[in-house]
């Protein structure tokens, strides 16, 4: 599991200002202001009727992250199964996967774990199967949805 300090380290490297910028070179506030906007590695939108946001990311910021994804799968008994290393855990332990319905995009979804096995978290409820998951960078991304270091 990631630890808070790992977290904050990740963020601070999706945060950081892109080698060669000249944000601070800009003439007013304003053109500063629109500067740091437009760089911005993580963009977030609200999802009407919900509390969790979609989370979209830069091509740089996923590469930074080294996000990967795998998919939702079943197994033999008809239950949703993800890697384990897609299962984020939040400050109440509610359990959550990222979900990864278009490129650089992800939105948490609840998951209800059954069993751990090895490397796998069977479900009771999830995403659908074939719905690619974020396998790494998960603790990351969960960060940069709820403004950890920001």
């Amino acid at each position: 599991m990631w630890s808070k300090t790992w977290t904050v380290i990740a963020l601070a490297l999706l945060t950081a200002a892109p080698v060669g910028s000249h944000e601070a070179e800009a003439a007013s506030p304003t053109e500063a202001s629109a500067a740091v906007s437009s760089n911005r590695p993580a963009r977030l939108e609200a999802i009407s009727g919900s509390n969790v946001k979609k989370l979209m990311l830069t091509p740089k910021a996923a590469q930074r992250l080294d996000v990967q994804t795998g998919k939702v799968r079943e197994d033999a008994a008809g239950h949703k199964v993800v890697p384990y290393a897609a299962v984020v855990y939040d400050k109440d332990g509610g359990t959550w996967v990222y979900t990864n319905p278009e490129p650089l995009t992800f939105i948490r979804q609840a998951i209800n774990i059954v069993d751990i096995k090895g490397d796998d978290a069977v479900l009771k409820e999830g995403p659908d199967v074939g719905m690619p998951v974020a396998t790494t960078g998960a603790p990351q991304l969960y960060g940069a949805e709820k403004g950890v270091g920001h």
